[in-house]
């Protein structure tokens, strides 16, 4: 099944050339879910709260962080988004949490998102694709790497 490339679409792939707060980084990848009413803008506030409350526990290593907070927080739809930083974003200010690819999840339920995630973490504990991931410069192209992803 390719949940993941149906969630991760051109629509939902934003790349950016310029320094953000985290804070900024984080809204911005969400725009696109906000645009298509998936998400509420509280499910934005949710996941700064949670970010402060608890740390960055969503830095998952390798410079993605993959934010996200409960699902009666504001979710409509499940949906993922993606926003590739071409600058660092220092996650919570903290030099030691640079982050290059936001990965936003919304899940309206606990389970509709875990087959998407599943399939992200296959490519995400590949160092390899990590790299290839990060190395791609076009929406379109990273959207063609997580079709090209899953159809292995």
């Amino acid at each position: 099944m390719n949940v993941l490339s149906k969630l991760i679409t051109e629509e939902f792939i934003q790349i950016i050339d310029e320094e953000l707060s985290w804070e900024d980084a984080i809204k911005l990848a969400c725009k696109p879910l906000l645009k298509n009413k998936m998400i509420e803008e509280r499910y934005v506030d949710a996941m700064f709260d949670m970010a402060k409350k608890h740390g960055p526990f969503f830095d998952i290593g390798k410079q993605i962080a993959i934010p996200h907070a409960r699902s009666e927080m504001g979710v409509n739809k499940t949906s993922m988004s993606l926003l590739r930083c071409l600058k660092p974003v220092y996650l919570l200010d903290d030099k030691d949490h640079p982050i290059d690819i936001f990965i936003i999840i919304a899940s309206a339920d606990n389970n509709s998102h875990l087959t998407a995630l599943a399939s992200l973490s296959e490519i995400l504990i590949s160092d390899d694709l990590v790299n290839e991931l990060k190395g791609l410069r076009t929406v379109s192209d990273i959207a063609n790497f997580f079709r090209k992803e899953e159809e292995k």
